[in-house]
């Protein structure tokens, strides 16, 4: 009886580890209608804009249209959100930026650019790092617990949503509709030739081949019998001249002794 009680304590003290509640964060954002509180669900995800906190730029959640992307609710202080960076150092590593993209929001607007900014170098987070001044994402996306995960497909929809991290839960969940989302869409909506195109790709290398073949031939034959043309008809050497008076072909040693039709010995050079 001592050991299940003991057990049951342990478990209540831990899983609110896995979530941090906003304390100290502004709750009027919280009451907006467009609010996302489910956990699993498909809707189209509402536009923001975010800059980065190092290099300034401005990106907007459209520009990522054809592409995964994991939105990331979080703070600096937050054990959870400090639990699922290696996660999302390593899915940023292992998908192509043409296929994946990740946004972190630090949510937490008491926090300044310096320390966000000195947290991501420290993290080794190279992707888009932003705060949210006047919560303003945190209206949109917020749930009310740090860190929140979205992942939003190469359409703009929302397919997965969750608060909190465990390397048990959350992580393979994760995973899971990343690799289900890009093999659903294996080149970001382009799904290449299709079957008719590349039979006709195949026929056209064929006749271009063909057509090279043909013209190498002809070439060859052409070049052969222009050469036999300006063979000397005396003794078969490639002509130089040409008779001046009857124009019969000759080479440079017989032109010396005249030409062998008329017996003239004005040559013109070829």
């Amino acid at each position: 009886m001592l050991h299940r009680r003991v057990l049951l304590l342990m478990i209540v003290l831990i899983i609110p580890l896995s979530v941090m509640p906003l304390t100290g964060i502004s709750s009027e954002a919280n009451t907006s209608p467009e609010i996302i509180t489910e956990t699993t669900f498909v809707q189209q995800a509402p536009e923001i804009s975010v800059q980065d906190v190092d290099s300034g730029l401005i990106y907007s959640l459209s520009d990522f249209l054809g592409k995964i992307v994991i939105l990331d609710l979080f703070a600096t202080w937050c054990p959870p959100c400090q639990l699922s960076l290696p996660y999302l150092r390593e899915v940023y590593s292992s998908y192509s930026l043409s296929d994946l993209q990740i946004i972190s929001v630090d949510i937490d607007t008491a926090e300044s650019q310096a320390v966000v900014s000195q947290f991501r170098q420290d993290e080794g987070m190279s992707w888009i790092v932003s705060l949210d001044p006047g919560n303003t994402i945190l209206g949109i996306y917020g749930t009310g617990s740090i860190p929140t995960f979205y992942i939003i497909d190469q359409e703009g929809t929302v397919q997965w949503s969750d608060t909190g991290f465990t390397n048990e839960i959350t992580k393979p969940a994760m995973e899971d509709t990343i690799k289900g989302l890009l093999e659903e869409n294996p080149t970001n909506g382009n799904p290449g030739p299709s079957p008719t195109s590349k039979v006709f790709f195949i026929i056209l290398e064929i006749v271009a081949g063909l057509a090279v073949a043909i013209a190498a031939v002809f070439g060859v034959y052409k070049l052969r019998q222009r050469v036999g043309i300006k063979n000397c008809p005396t003794c078969g050497s490639l002509a130089s001249s040409k008779c001046a008076k009857c124009g019969i072909l000759t080479c440079a040693n017989c032109s010396g002794r005249g030409c062998k039709n008329c017996g003239s010995r004005q040559f013109i050079r070829l």
